[in-house]
């Protein structure tokens, strides 16, 4: 048993209380607990023991050799014991282990994200299936779709190009970062209004590249008059080939 204790996502805070093995199923059913005795309103962040009552989250895990591995997790609802607070009921949260609503486990979710990120969808399903790990081509795409960007600190130089949300239907812009060629953001048109709010909310930028479209240069005039507008190089030379043709 201390050895299943071990392969828990945390054994601080979860009791092992039984382990069965469905041979039809290919899968290790885990029961275990929350021993927390004290916890905090996601509201108001006040603390409490007082117990409202039971309940059973089945939530699937990383696989144990050639089983998939499936938590039954028993947590608890609490009162919350601040008069003042909006929440008067709510359920336990283990923020470490799994997410609130969740239905795989924080590290199984990082795992599959490692490998829609390394393989993509239908590869990343493939590979996930000769790993023991269930998933589809689209939970991986979903998971790499939630990674957040990075948080653009002191923006100095940027590039800005529409593309597909949907293709000859809907378009939005990308702005990415050209000093470290990282995505900062997508906005959710290509329109000169939503890239001008961009730039204002962001201000510092001084160069910025572009195609030639008449949107994006009174995009940038109005959000960063001061920034320098330059072609990509990309759009440079795909003129220049058009044009020689």
């Amino acid at each position: 048993m201390e050895v299943l204790k071990s392969l828990l996502p945390d054994k601080n805070l979860l009791l092992l209380e039984s382990c069965n093995i469905d041979e039809e199923r290919r899968e290790v059913i885990v029961l275990v607990s929350s021993v927390q005795t004290a916890v905090k309103c996601p509201v108001c962040n006040e603390a409490t023991h007082k117990i409202h009552s039971h309940y059973e989250r089945k939530i699937a895990d990383l696989s144990w050799a050639n089983y998939g591995t499936l938590l039954q997790l028993r947590v608890r609802k609490f009162f919350c014991i601040n008069t003042e607070c909006k929440r008067r009921i709510f359920t336990e949260r283990l923020t470490d282990i799994v997410a609130p609503w969740a239905r795989r486990t924080m590290r199984l979710a990082s795992r599959l994200t490692a490998i829609g990120l390394a393989s993509g969808g239908a590869a990343g399903f493939r590979l996930s299936q000769k790993l023991g790990l269930n998933t589809s081509r689209n939970t991986l795409l979903n998971l790499v779709r939630r990674i957040p960007l990075p948080s653009p600190d002191s923006l100095k130089i940027i590039g800005v190009d529409d593309f597909c949300f949907r293709k000859c239907k809907t378009y939005g812009t990308i702005v990415v970062n050209l000093e470290n060629n990282q995505p900062v953001t997508l906005l959710k048109d290509r329109s000169s209004e939503t890239l001008s709010s961009w730039l204002k909310e962001n201000p510092g930028i001084q160069i910025v590249s572009r195609d030639r479209a008449k949107a994006y240069e009174k995009g940038i005039k109005e959000g960063a008059p001061d920034a320098i507008q330059v072609a990509d190089r990309f759009h440079l030379l795909q003129n220049f080939s058009s044009n020689a043709l």
